[in-house]
């Protein structure tokens, strides 16, 4: 009889695990400047209408994203500590929690999206692409929340490789999708903003059906979900403890930024255009952060599931260097080229002009953007969600927002104020950040800990 699968996250380390998932990144954060050139080629209005309403995605997904790395960060304690009895029967209790969440996603991206849109401060014109835009992708949203149960998986049993692929696959069903959908192809008419939406529908879908296959049919991971389901309220318990803090910060910060498209919207469209071009741009930045973060989150569990926690510091320090190093060279290329960059989605002299300066201010806020993903990430995979995230929301809602809103309207600043701001909130995050997990109290959250001084 073949053996069950063991976890080799400690064996591989940081590099083994996140080689793979900085191509996994790359594939993931191109996707939106795809989408984005292509609808720039149908009109500036179509890319800055899809561009506003994208946190209303990125919303729904991070509900989602959390929710499934929550659970991946307490399996990854208890099959740290070698218990995969436990560890796998979580797995499957946060996989029916997440496979509900998404069906949620689903409606709500494509019945509220149009609402939302049409509450927004836009023109007629953008309002009408977003409202075309919305009321499909939540399919793709909803798929890709069944894809993160897989994605959590492979990278809890150490193979991230098969996430990697179905990026690739992703990636290039869209591009094509994307094709088709502004070009045509032979009978097939031009589709415009519906085809773009449907190409990422379609490609969330290939995606979804490739790790699914790779978790049964080649690795050949049992999770046991009837035992799951029986045990599911004990099970989901820590995985609430860690998920339920943990989504209001994304969802926070994701609401953050729509108010931001919501106040350049009434400063003007070109305000408005330039904000959805340097915001999307820099996510490409993200790709080493986020690799590196979610390498962190696998070992770092799996270290306070051991209880090796001075392990679990030098990592984050480990992690945290690598990741600053990485993005400030990418975030200095973006800087350098703008004017390139910006020519690939718009001829509009006006937005040209003004290239530098905003993308001076993107390159201001990604140390502090940083440091936010690598601490705040290895913070809730210890279980220590809820200080970081009540915190942050203070900080976006009573110090961002209200400074966003005086430094573009009341003193003028335009575009200009609403980036200031984003750097100045990044920063005052990254620094609550760095003192919590400074202060150690992290160590006090891990299931064994608690588990422990529950039998004592």
């Amino acid at each position: 009889m073949k053996s069950a699968p063991k976890s080799r996250v400690l064996d591989k380390g940081l590099w083994g695990m996140s080689a793979p998932m900085f191509v996994d990144q790359a594939v993931t954060y191109t996707i939106p400047l795809v989408d984005m050139y292509f609808l720039s080629r149908v009109s500036d209005s179509a890319a800055a209408a899809v561009g506003a309403v994208t946190p209303l995605v990125f919303v729904a997904n991070a509900f989602l994203q959390v929710s499934a790395f929550a659970g991946a960060s307490i399996a990854g304690q208890r099959i740290g500590a070698n218990d995969y009895l436990r560890g796998n029967a979580t797995i499957g209790a946060y996989s029916l929690f997440v496979v509900v969440l998404s069906l949620i996603a689903i409606l709500g991206v494509n019945y509220g999206g149009p609402v939302v849109a049409g509450a927004m401060n836009l023109s007629n014109a953008v309002e009408g692409y977003a409202v075309e835009y919305l009321s499909l992708i939540g399919w793709m949203v909803g798929f890709w929340g069944f894809r993160l149960i897989y994605q959590t998986i492979l990278n809890i049993y150490g193979a991230p490789k098969w996430n990697t692929f179905s990026n690739i696959i992703f990636f290039t069903v869209n591009l094509f999708g994307n094709v088709i959908a502004v070009y045509g192809f032979h009978s097939f008419p031009p589709t415009g903003v519906t085809g773009v939406a449907l190409a990422s529908v379609s490609a969330a879908f290939c995606s979804l059906l490739f790790v699914a296959s790779a978790v049964h049919f080649k690795l050949r991971i049992h999770v046991p979900i009837k035992a799951s389901f029986a045990q599911f309220g004990i099970l989901i318990a820590p995985v609430l403890m860690i998920a339920a803090p943990a989504i209001l910060e994304p969802m926070s910060f994701q609401g953050y930024m729509m108010v931001l498209n919501w106040i350049a919207a009434g400063v003007s469209d070109l305000a408005l255009k330039v904000k959805i071009y340097t915001y999307n741009t820099f996510l490409f930045c993200l790709m080493i952060s986020i690799a590196l973060s979610m390498a962190t989150e696998a070992i770092i569990a799996q270290r306070v599931g051991r209880k090796e926690f001075d392990l679990a510091h030098l990592q984050l320090k480990q992690s945290l260097t690598m990741s600053l190093i990485g993005t400030t060279i990418l975030a200095s290329l973006w800087l350098l080229f703008n004017q390139p960059i910006l020519k690939m989605f718009t001829s509009d002299p006006d937005v040209i002009a003004i290239g530098f300066w905003v993308f001076l201010l993107g390159f201001l806020a990604e140390p502090m953007r940083t440091t936010n993903i690598i601490i705040g990430s290895a913070l809730r995979c210890t279980g220590d969600a809820a200080f970081t995230s009540v915190s942050s929301i203070a900080v976006i809602w009573l110090f961002s927002v209200p400074l966003a809103y005086v430094l573009a309207i009341p003193l003028q600043l335009g575009i200009f104020g609403l980036l200031i701001a984003a750097v100045l909130d990044e920063g005052v995050r990254a620094i609550i950040k760095y003192y919590r997990w400074k202060a150690r109290k992290w160590q006090k959250y891990g299931v064994g800990v608690k588990g422990q001084a529950h039998s004592s």
